[in-house]
């Protein structure tokens, strides 16, 4: 293969400092296409079970999509692949930007990092020259200056992954920062500074080739014409994420002070229109017309100064409506800290409103904080909780564990406000005025996230019956296959799932990007998705997760929702478990029967 593909893959030791570089198997890219799917198969593949997420034998796996570098609107994204030292399963961290695009040009479809370095070291990539070369300079730093220093080092034009110092401190949800973007979500920076690895600098100078030129370009067009014609991501591409905080409290779905609520009473001084004030330029990502990133700046008051990419929806719910916070430039000062010192907005927040909580509750008190008042809207006490998490410091060392070990070690009942689902914190969408979210939380194969079987009709279709729990379970196993195998390809998931790019362009699109005939073919592409989501379901299996595991947190099975369009509901669980587990073909166990894995060529 020699078209969409750059066919091959690079494998770095870090202990042996042995580089090695192989070509890309035909099978491995029939079967698993590119990104999600391909960093699954080769971590199942290199890693062995039980092992420990931040010991040396843990295995780092960064992959490209098949349309990851070409021409094709928003083939930006890149995939991270490893064991989660926050949840112990599986972890996919999905970035745009630049990174992605940059590895390709150089000449490699995956690179693969094993071992651990005897000394601070990052990775300097420069086409076919590939270097491990000293970071000590670096340990430390924040993930700025050490992308300045690197660039100086390396090539200024060089797209540079990197940790901050969180992930040294191995707080749980250290996250990998690439430039504007990151791989947010589950700790992979904790992973990498486990290794003694503090970051990967890419510099290529190739190119990706397709197939077939004028079928691609035609696609692509098409493509380009849908986008200006899609009124909902015109308004995405003025205010970005941001634009939903307001249609997510309408519908009552807006996790308030801990998830108690839905309905976030200050929703409109940290919304789109909010937010839009602050937004000095808009940043886009590799060859996408959309520009949905933007750069904020505080320029008056007590966090006058404070700047960051964002702030995301999903850093608006966690630091405002989840911590009872409409102050908005306390929100950016937080994103801020996070981006400079590595680590998660998601989690980092949402650990924050737990303790919040439990401070409230009296659970925690100021003796147990020395003295910080963590009473919900206290966003003082909550940009400064950010840099005691980051720094391991006082209460901030119990809550860099994440909000499932934190409220283990707090006991006294903890556990009970703790909102996760396998030890990772849940994304912004409050499961009981979206039910079939609920189920994709439940299942999802990191844990509570939305991204793997995003309910876009729950979310976004008014005449579409969110309430309902009768269908959601096989509503929530199509989400998930059909966002496995987006992915895979290399594109940005938000154009698909509103509406952009359909099932068939994408077929047509890596049919014409690789001549491989079964790619043109979206019921094979499916199937490659259910192929992927059963792989990772075989992973966690073997971690030793079981069924008892898909669930959600108490709050949403047994409180009803007091407040807000969603009020009265609660999520009835159980039935939807096992319809979803039916259309999976798996037992009632969770386990995928043999027939489902022969179907499936696993």
């Amino acid at each position: 293969m020699s078209n969409g593909y750059v066919n091959s893959i690079l494998k770095i030791d870090l202990t042996s400092k042995k580089i090695t570089k192989s070509k890309l198997e035909d099978k491995l890219a029939q079967d698993f296409i590119g990104g999600r799917g391909m960093g699954d198969k080769i971590l199942y593949d290199h890693l062995a079970s039980g092992v420990d997420p931040l010991s040396p034998e843990n295995v780092i796996v960064l992959t490209t999509g098949l349309l990851t570098g070409t021409n094709a609107p928003f083939s930006s994204r890149s995939f991270l692949v490893t064991k989660s030292p926050l949840t112990g399963a599986i972890l996919m961290g999905n970035s745009g930007g630049y990174l992605g695009p940059e590895l390709k040009f150089a000449g490699y479809d995956a690179l693969v990092v094993t071992g651990k370095a005897d000394l601070p070291s990052y990775l300097w990539i420069n086409d076919s020259n590939v270097e491990i070369k000293s970071a000590k300079n670096m340990w430390g730093l924040g993930t700025k200056e050490t992308e300045e220093i690197i660039g100086e080092e390396t090539d200024e034009r060089a797209r540079i992954a990197c940790v901050g110092p969180a992930a040294e401190k191995l707080v749980k949800f250290a996250c990998v920062r690439c430039g504007d973007r990151a791989f947010g979500r589950g700790g992979s920076g904790a992973v990498f500074a486990a290794k003694n690895l503090k970051a990967i600098s890419v510099r290529g100078h190739g190119k990706v080739n397709v197939a077939n030129r004028d079928a691609f370009a035609s696609i692509v067009a098409q493509v380009l014409d849908s986008y200006k014609n899609n009124a909902f991501m015109q308004e995405w591409r003025k205010f970005g994420t941001p634009y939903i905080v307001g249609p997510m409290n309408e519908l009552g779905i807006f996790p308030t002070r801990n998830w108690q609520t839905g309905l976030f009473e200050g929703y409109d001084k940290i919304d789109g229109n909010a937010h839009k004030n602050h937004v000095t330029k808009h940043i886009t990502c590799f060859n996408c017309p959309v520009a949905c990133n933007s750069w904020s700046v505080v320029q008056n008051g007590e966090y006058a100064g404070s700047e960051c990419r964002g702030p995301e929806y999903e850093t608006l719910w966690a630091f405002g409506g989840a911590c009872g916070n409409s102050n908005l430039e306390s929100i950016i000062a937080a994103n801020e800290a996070c981006n400079e010192l590595g680590m998660d907005t998601e989690s980092c927040g949402s650990t924050i409103a737990f303790a919040m909580e439990l401070f409230e509750r009296g659970i925690l008190t100021e003796r147990d904080t020395a003295g910080l008042k963590l009473s919900f809207g206290n966003h003082k006490a909550m940009v400064q909780l950010v840099k005691m998490i980051a720094n391991r410091e006082g209460i901030g060392d119990i809550l860099a564990e994440g909000t499932r070990k934190a409220s283990q070690k707090i006991g006294k009942g903890a556990e009970k406000f703790a909102i996760h689902v396998k030890g990772l914190e849940m994304d912004g969408y409050d499961p009981r005025g979206a039910k079939a979210q609920g189920i994709a939380f439940a299942t999802a194969s990191r844990g509570g996230c939305h991204h793997s079987g995003y309910a876009k009709q729950e979310l976004y279709d008014a005449t579409f019956d969110r309430f309902t729990e009768k269908g959601k379970g096989k509503l929530a196993k199509q989400n998930e296959d059909e966002t496995a195998f987006v992915d895979s390809t290399g594109l940005c998931a938000f154009p698909h799932q509103l509406g952009v790019v359909s099932n068939d362009q994408l077929a047509s699109l890596l049919y014409a990007a690789s001549g491989i005939k079964e790619f043109s073919d979206v019921v094979y592409l499916l199937r490659a998705g259910e192929r992927i989501m059963n792989l990772e379901r075989l992973f966690n299996l073997r971690e030793g997760f079981t069924n008892k595991d898909d669930v959600l947190p108490e709050r949403f099975l047994v409180n009803p929702m007091p407040t807000g369009n969603a009020r009265t509901q609660v999520v009835h669980f159980y039935p939807m478990l096992k319809e979803y587990y039916e259309a999976r073909g798996w037992t009632n166990k969770g386990v995928p029967t043999d027939y489902t894995l022969r179907r499936l060529s696993l």
